[in-house]
């Protein structure tokens, strides 16, 4: 359980440093570009696999929560993750790397993903709400490990179950098809 819970913490940090990647003045080239999201693709996928780790393991950490030490709910910080919001929408929407990439693919219609403005789009909504809640989810981490209360496991059960099927689950196809090499123009 300890090393589930350590693995966690990692994907959530290694989250935030690929995401934080993006907003650096050194991409420049659609190739950069095209790495910087696969290195995001990488860690988000990698974020949703230990929450389905989570789960799995979820029983045996119930067995050992108590009932003590009610743990208040978590806040977001909203100003945090709209300027992430914010500089990240300025970020991709003067990138003029986007005129190399085919944001048209076979999914297209199915997916949502059409034109440029549809992948900034769902970058913008979704990345900054994961890094948002990967300071969250590690709180709960942090307070389960030191003191295992059921309220602490609740809320990180709840924020991991957020994180994957209202935030991950719906950016994936994005990342994807920016991270495919084949969707980039020479």
């Amino acid at each position: 359980m300890t090393y589930q819970l350590d693995s966690l913490k990692v994907a959530l940090v290694t989250y935030r440093e690929a995401l934080e990647r993006m907003l650096t003045p050194s991409l420049t080239t659609p190739e950069h570009w095209q790495q910087c999201y696969l290195g995001v693709l990488i860690a988000t996928a990698r974020l949703y696999l230990e929450y389905l780790l989570f789960t799995q393991f979820l029983p045996h950490m119930e067995a050992i929560a108590s009932d003590k030490a009610p743990m208040h709910p978590l806040c977001s910080d909203t100003a945090r993750e709209a300027k992430l919001r914010s500089d990240l929408a300025l970020t991709l929407n003067s990138s003029t790397s986007w005129n190399y990439f085919q944001s048209e693919n076979a999914f297209s219609r199915l997916t949502g993903l059409q034109d440029k403005k549809d992948y900034i789009d769902r970058f913008t909504l979704h990345l900054p709400e994961i890094h948002e809640e990967t300071f969250r989810v590690q709180t709960c981490i942090e307070k389960f490990s030191t003191n295992p209360a059921s309220a602490a496991l609740s809320q990180l059960a709840v924020g991991l179950q957020h994180l994957g099927r209202n935030h991950i689950l719906f950016v994936l196809p994005a990342l994807e098809w920016a991270a495919d090499v084949d969707s980039w123009n020479d």
